[in-house]
C-alpha cells in the first residue's frame, strides 16, 4: 500500500512543480510588459515594466490592452467615461462587463494628459481590504 501511495505522491509533486515553472515564466514575461505611466515632472506619460507599477501611479490603458492588476477607472475615450471590460482571467467569463467612471471625476477638467497627471498626482484612495468580491469596491476617492 505504500508504493502506490508513494507513486501518486510524487507524481503530483512533479506536476506541482511544472505548473510552478510555467506560472513563474509567465509571471515574468507578464511582469516585462509595458504599460504608460503618468510622470509627474513632464506630465505626459511614458512606458514603464509592469514590474515598476506602484500603487497609485497613474497609467494609460489603450483599447483591446491587457492589465494584469486592479485600476480605478479615471476617465474614458467613450461615451460618458464608458468601458468595457474582459474579465476571464477572473470569472472565467469572456462576456465584456461595462464599467464607468464616476460621474464627478467626468465632470473635472480632464481633457489632456497633461491636467490628468496635474490634478490626480495628488489624489488617493482610502478603501476597504482586500477580499474575494469580485463585482463590489467600497471606497472613497480625496483629490
Amino acid at each position: 500500500m505504500v508504493v502506490p501511495l508513494s507513486f501518486v505522491i510524487f507524481v503530483s509533486m512533479i506536476k506541482d512543480i511544472f505548473e510552478d515553472i510555467q506560472r513563474h515564466k509567465s509571471d515574468n514575461q507578464e511582469n516585462r510588459r509595458k504599460v504608460l505611466v503618468g510622470d509627474p515632472k513632464t506630465s505626459k506619460f511614458i512606458p514603464k515594466l509592469w514590474q515598476e507599477l506602484h500603487v497609485g501611479m497613474i497609467v494609460k490603458i489603450k483599447r483591446d490592452e491587457y492589465f494584469p492588476a486592479d485600476l480605478i477607472i479615471i476617465n474614458s475615450s467613450g461615451p460618458k467615461g464608458i468601458c468595457y471590460i474582459e474579465t476571464k482571467d477572473l470569472d472565467g467569463e469572456t462576456n465584456l462587463k461595462h464599467k464607468q467612471a464616476d460621474k464627478r471625476l467626468l465632470e473635472l477638467d480632464l481633457n489632456s494628459e497633461a491636467k490628468i497627471i496635474e490634478n490626480m498626482m495628488g489624489a488617493y484612495v482610502q478603501c476597504e481590504n482586500p477580499n474575494d468580491m469580485l463585482y463590489r469596491f467600497e471606497g472613497t476617492l480625496y483629490i
